[in-house]
């Protein structure tokens, strides 16, 4: 090694220049006591693991080096003064190798500074650093002092250095290489009040939910268009659009439907027209989510057209139905006659668009055909008509309705009696039905929002989750102590009724526990509520540290961009 040729040099020049005389061919005398080991590290340091693995492969040179001096040198030279020390930065390559040494401080003695250079030249490479510690600049930073004595080159006194470029430009580059988890650690460590920390996160959040649009995970999927759409994420906007065609799952197909709405994708429409008809005649709820989407983008004359097209060739019940999204005036002749003489679906899907599918009418027209309908021997067209009756103007509902619906909350069918109760909840809450008796659940749930405060009481008990579901919704309108029993709701076995909890708990630690829930409905409803609660600034670190511990293209980090991209 060079440290140890220039110690036979420089050792022969300082015991001439002292004055010693040489010991015996062969012969080494000792001038001082070998240096004990150096201290360990303590392994709570950053990188402690990294610096002891380091030091196994400096120290060994190094000791050589001062054993060397110790030996062949009198006490005296100046090699072997013990409050020498020398200390370097080191920028390690993801190999190990070096790839700059500087020197920080001197110890004043240029041999003794050249041999800790030379120990680090012939000691690269290195090992291999772990990712974890790598700077802004993909370099692993150390700061390492060579001392002559007893901490040598020993790892007790070295130091992982943090080497921080500006925040934008390190983020970019991070997921350029696709590497979020970093993108997301690194964000988290930022001082809370830097100038990019936000904008860092929020790109941070769009390539978490840009990763999950790409997921094979049909679930992530899901989570992601709907987060797309929620948050509006209009960066996105092409990747949601290509679940249209993309996907062979009904409910991402709705999910990426309703999204593209929300974003106001006007270059979707070729792709929701493109099957419509076709849906129109066997895809209900697809059928209606491209109506709807079409009609929120600005192609309401094209969704109209091609309902008018299926509609010519004959009543339709999705098509009917379509009406209420996109009205067709010229074909209320057509409405009348379905609605009196249709078969019981056409009937019942009259009822479905009415009023919105007579905009030209007078509201009595609507208010007759749909009084007729609740009138209809098919208890299916009886209860479609009831939820109609609920769609009517409710600051002057009409009498003969109102007379009908309190009818038919006596009806024999429980849906009819069920939609009913509800119509009345909207358009004669002064003269309530009392139903929290009913042996029917959905007609218990129905009559939770006109119930009296002892009957509220027994429908937040109820043995049926839907019915203790609707109690709470209408417990919270009141605000009669509804902190207490959220609380319990929110430990309810049903997922609906933990669902309907979130919304009026306000503990921190409840929510994050629900964040964790087996349902992904009531997990992103507690993380979103919890964001709400608390703010984007006191949960940006929190969850980017949870984003980058989650599984990649995970419905997990979906959630997370989701509440981070909604919270205040």
């Amino acid at each position: 090694m060079r440290g140890l040729v220039l110690v036979a040099l420089v050792g022969l020049v300082g015991m001439a220049g002292c004055g010693a005389h040489p010991a015996p061919h062969g012969a080494l005398v000792a001038s001082s006591a070998r240096l004990p080991p150096p201290p360990s590290i303590d392994p709570g340091v950053r990188g402690a693991s990294y610096l002891t693995a380091v030091a196994a492969q400096l120290q060994s040179r190094w000791g050589d080096f001062l054993e060397d001096c110790r030996l062949r040198l009198p006490r005296a030279h100046p090699l072997n003064v013990t409050t020498l020390a020398a200390t370097f930065d080191l920028a390690i390559a993801g190999d190990g190798r070096i790839a700059a040494r500087t020197q920080v401080e001197t110890s004043g003695n240029g041999d003794f500074d050249t041999a800790a250079a030379d120990v680090l030249a012939d000691a690269s490479p290195l090992p291999a650093p772990p990712a974890e510690l790598v700077s802004d600049d993909e370099l692993v930073h150390l700061r390492w002092q060579f001392a002559r004595d007893r901490r040598q080159a020993g790892p007790a006194d070295a130091r992982v250095l943090a080497i921080e470029l500006p925040l934008a430009a390190v983020i970019d580059g991070l997921l350029g290489r696709g590497e979020l988890a970093r993108a997301a650690k690194r964000i988290a460590a930022a001082p809370a009040t830097g100038p990019d920390r936000t904008a860092a996160a929020e790109r941070v959040m769009i390539a978490a939910l840009r990763e999950a649009l790409a997921s094979p995970n049909g679930a992530a999927r899901r989570t992601a268009v709907e987060a797309c759409g929620r948050a509006r994420v209009h960066e996105l906007a092409v990747a949601v659009r290509a679940q249209l065609a993309a996907t062979a799952d009904p409910e991402l197909r709705v999910a990426a439907i309703h999204a593209v709405g929300a974003l106001g994708d006007r270059a979707a429409a070729p792709a929701l027209l493109v099957a419509l008809r076709d849906d129109l005649a066997q895809h209900a709820p697809i059928a209606l989510a491209r109506v709807a989407a079409l009609v929120a983008i600005g192609h309401a004359p094209d969704a109209a057209e091609a309902v008018r097209a299926v509609l010519d060739g004959g009543p339709n019940a999705t098509a009917l139905a379509a009406l209420a999204l996109t009205p067709i005036p010229a074909l209320a002749d057509k409405l009348t006659t379905w609605a009196g003489h249709g078969d019981t679906a056409t009937r019942a899907a009259v009822c479905a668009a009415l009023p919105a599918a007579l905009p030209g009418a007078t509201p009595a027209d609507a208010v007759a055909l749909i009084v007729r309908g609740l009138r209809d021997a098919d208890a299916t067209v009886r209860a479609t008509c009831a939820d109609a009756a609920a769609r009517e103007d409710r600051a002057r509902p009409d009498a003969a309705t109102l007379k009908r619906l309190h009818e038919l909350a006596r009806d024999r069918d429980r849906s009819v009696r069920a939609r009913a109760v509800a119509a009345l909840g909207v358009l004669d809450p002064a003269h309530p039905v009392h139903a929290a008796g009913d042996p029917a659940p959905e007609v218990r749930a129905a009559s939770a929002a006109t119930a009296t405060a002892d009957e509220l009481q027994a429908l937040v008990n109820d043995r049926e989750p839907d019915v203790r579901a609707a109690g709470m919704i209408a417990l919270a309108a009141r605000g009669d102590r509804v902190h207490d029993a959220a609380a319990r709701a929110a430990g309810d076995p049903s997922p609906a009724e933990r669902r309907v909890a979130i919304a009026m708990v306000d503990d921190a630690q409840l929510l994050a526990r629900l964040a964790g829930d087996d349902s992904p409905e009531v997990a992103t409803a507690a993380l979103v509520r919890l964001a709400g609660l608390q703010g984007r600034a006191a949960l940006t670190a929190p969850l980017l540290e949870r984003l980058a511990a989650a599984p990649a293209g995970s419905p997990e980090r979906a959630r997370i961009a989701l509440a981070w991209l909604l919270a205040p």
